[in-house]
């Protein structure tokens, strides 16, 4: 019986349920038994919290639902109030252990709530202390155990090819990075809550009086500071976006009378190096030349920023300087983790609300963290007000944009005080405890963790392949090496001929994909229609919004004209090309399928490529929207909305100005394509390349091996002893590789 057939269950209940139940067949495509619940890697709270939150009153109707008997099927166990038990007490094991992240599964615990009582498993739960890991520590000694295969596998390796490509994978998995982007409005408290994290008052008042300026913090030997001016380029867009900007434009006035603009703003961005003693002359607002500064990269050796770890201080959200916004929204963009900060003791502002809203719809960050500063100053009962003030106005925001409140999935909370914690480490008294930043720390710990584990399995996939690449060439040795004489010749004749045909059809798969991929198919006249339709639906956003500014006798919010031209623009282009890369891919997979039926040694080369194409294709549309041409547009129609102020004449010339500037984009090049698939011919052909060559390379072992087991016809038992110390040396590695966590 399916959710849609069930009568024992309320909407409210199916609804719940089956979003639960999506979110695990999302996460997980193949299912493991009970058995394996103790891999963290491969746990999941959803699928936890429905266990735990089965009981007597509920399993009836729970057990009626198509989904729920899948996910019993998925854990390998039976349908009965035994197997649940049973089940119920691995879960609890793992949640003991540190496994299943506790935040995690109270937040699904509290969404089951709407359609049974679990209320008893969510105290305990709430209650329980559990096993902290260290995240920090495991990952390091997962790296370390990889390193060393590495290492062996290096020496195993013949080729000098081989050990090349094994020692760039060694430097490229050790230098992952992981970003955190730190936002707020002004007073926020980002840099006590920095220092805090630091252990160390490094951005205080001696240093950095006041953050004017986008601030990158890396871990460095020397304690030194980099300051980059805006080129010439972005200082212009400046002064066309502050046209109608009173205060700017009298900020820009001062700088013109009192510096050499032309020493500072380059064509090429300038930046100089000073030590931390000097820096106050540029970071604070009260220091002018603070507005010619793009960013600032502060480098010390703080354990924190350890591990390739860099923090991103935005400047607050009501920055004047538009493209200093525009730097910091693509920084958050690219973060891995963001923390956006609120005095606990103000309300949630529309400026933070539009904010949070955009990042959860635009950045990449899987999880936004929402701290709430100087809970000291509050009681716990008025901190969870605050929570809920919160939550609530965020989900009244979504619900009038017509969004999915379940964007606040990806949202946690937490109340810290950093005077507290900056106390305690300056041995100024202080409870650390209390302060809640070790909660902050683990959360980031957490995170960082996760996209290391991404990374660690990237690096054991590529050992693993280059260890059975190495495994299958000994194998091939030896078999050669057992061949009488005439055997071995009649075996590499066989081999060669076998490659002679595989090079024939390799010509008659480049022939075929030619034809089906090189017919130009153009379609500019309906991409420019497109883009007609998309720059009228901005105009009229524009111009309505600024009717209601007019009507409302308001000033313009700057902010939100920007996030409508934003918003308006990515989902119009990213619409126009998705109908497009949809056909796109399907004409592919059905090249793909026909091409693997019939030269089925090159299933793996398709495959691999179609992956290529497709993130090629996805950062190819991205670019648009980080290209400055892009933000030239934003810029140039914030102008002229502020400097026109008459609606009806705007209302004649914006479709043109939008239109005209939308057609610089490129967007027809990258739709004709997507249309030819032009990109994935690209790049299966490079692959097929790459495979004859390998199989030249193949071919040329086979002749070095036939000459080397000639001149040595008297040592090949030793060739075939040599050869067997290294295949069990591989196999004792491959353990190691297959354990390896």
């Amino acid at each position: 019986m399916s959710l849609k057939e069930t009568n024992n269950s309320n909407p409210q209940e199916k609804g719940v349920l089956k979003t639960l139940l999506k979110q695990i067949w999302k996460n997980h495509s193949v299912y493991l038994d009970i058995n394996a619940l103790f891999d963290d890697s491969l746990i999941d709270t959803q699928k936890a919290a429905i266990i735990l939150s089965t009981n007597l009153d509920n399993y009836e109707r729970f057990s009626t639902l198509k989904e729920f008997k899948s996910l019993m099927k998925s854990l390998n166990l039976r349908l009965d109030l035994y197997a649940i038990q049973y089940a119920q007490v691995c879960f609890i094991n793992a949640f003991s252990l540190g496994i299943l992240d506790k935040n995690e599964l109270l937040r699904a615990l509290e969404k089951l709530q709407k359609i049974t009582d679990n209320s008893l498993v969510y105290t305990f739960i709430s209650r329980q202390k559990v096993i902290q890991k260290d995240y920090k520590q495991e990952v390091k000694n997962s790296h370390q155990t990889l390193d060393h295969i590495n290492q062996n596998l290096q020496e195993l390796y013949e080729d000098e090819k081989g050990q090349k490509l094994l020692q760039e994978a060694l430097v490229k998995f050790s230098n992952i990075d992981f970003s955190i982007a730190v936002t707020g409005v002004v007073n926020a408290g980002k840099s006590s809550m920095l220092n805090a994290l630091l252990k160390k008052d490094f951005l205080g008042v001696s240093n950095v009086p006041e953050t004017a300026n986008l601030t990158i913090l890396k871990y460095g030997q020397n304690q030194i500071a980099k300051i980059y001016f805006w080129n010439e380029e972005e200082w212009q867009g400046i002064l066309k976006s502050s046209q109608d900007n009173q205060d700017m434009q009298e900020l820009i006035k001062h700088l013109e009378q009192n510096f050499k603009l032309d020493e500072y703003i380059k064509q090429e961005s300038k930046s100089i190096e000073i030590d931390f003693n000097g820096l106050k002359n540029y970071t604070s607002a009260k220091n002018k030349i603070s507005a010619l500064i793009k960013k600032i990269e502060l480098f010390s050796m703080l354990d924190f920023l350890k591990d390739n770890v860099y923090i991103v201080d935005t400047p607050g959200l009501d920055d004047v300087i538009i493209q200093r916004e525009f730097l910091t929204k693509d920084f958050i963009k690219k973060a891995d983790f963001l923390i956006h900060l609120m005095n606990a003791s103000q309300s949630l502002s529309q400026k933070d609300c539009d904010f949070i809203i955009e990042c959860l719809l635009t950045s990449r960050v899987s999880k936004l963290l929402i701290v709430l500063t100087k809970a000291d100053l509050l009681s716990q009962k008025d901190l969870q007000e605050v929570i809920n003030y919160t939550k609530n106005k965020l989900k009244e925001n979504l619900a009038q944009k017509q969004l999915s409140q379940e964007l606040l999935d990806n949202v946690d909370f937490v109340c810290i005080s950093s005077k507290l914690a900056n106390d305690f480490y300056q041995k100024r008294g202080g409870n650390l405890e209390q302060s809640n930043i070790l909660i902050l720390e683990e959360h980031i710990a957490k995170s960082l963790y996760d996209k290391n584990k991404i990374a660690l399995n990237a690096y054991k996939k590529e050992l693993l392949l280059h260890l059975e690449k190495i495994e299958e060439k000994i194998k091939f040795s030896n078999k050669m090496l057992n061949y009488e004489n005439f055997e071995l010749d009649k075996q590499s004749k066989t081999i060669i001929d076998d490659f002679k045909a595989k090079k024939e059809k390799l010509n008659q798969v480049k022939a075929e994909l030619s034809a089906i991929f090189n017919t130009k198919d153009e379609n500019t006249q309906e991409i420019l229609m497109l883009l007609l339709l998309l720059a009228k639906k901005l105009k009229e956003k524009l111009i309505d919004e600024l009717k209601y500014i007019q009507s409302n006798k308001s000033q313009i919010n700057i902010q939100r004209l920007n996030t409508i031209i934003d918003t308006t623009l990515k989902d119009g282009i990213f619409d126009l090309l998705r109908e497009l890369k949809q056909q796109s891919e399907y004409k592919i997979n059905e090249a793909k399928n026909t091409l693997s039926l019939k030269y089925s040694f090159l299933k793996d080369i398709l495959e691999q490529s179609c992956d290529d194409f497709k993130s090629k294709v996805e950062a190819k549309i991205e670019s648009i929207f980080n290209d400055k041409i892009f933000f030239a547009l934003k810029s140039d129609l914030l102008e002229s909305i502020t400097k026109n102020k008459d609606i009806y004449k705007l209302q004649t010339t914006l479709e043109d100005q939008i239109l005209k500037q939308l057609q610089t984009f490129g967007i027809e090049t990258i739709a004709n394509e997507l249309k030819n698939n032009q990109e994935f011919f690209t790049n299966l052909e490079h692959s097929l390349n790459l495979y004859e060559k390998e199989q030249e390379e193949q071919i040329k072992d086979l002749k070095d091996l036939i000459l080397q087991i000639e001149q040595n016809e008297q040592n090949f038992k030793e060739l075939l002893e040599k050869n067997n110390a290294k295949l069990q040396s591989l196999k004792t590695l491959k353990t190691e590789l297959l354990n390896a966590k």
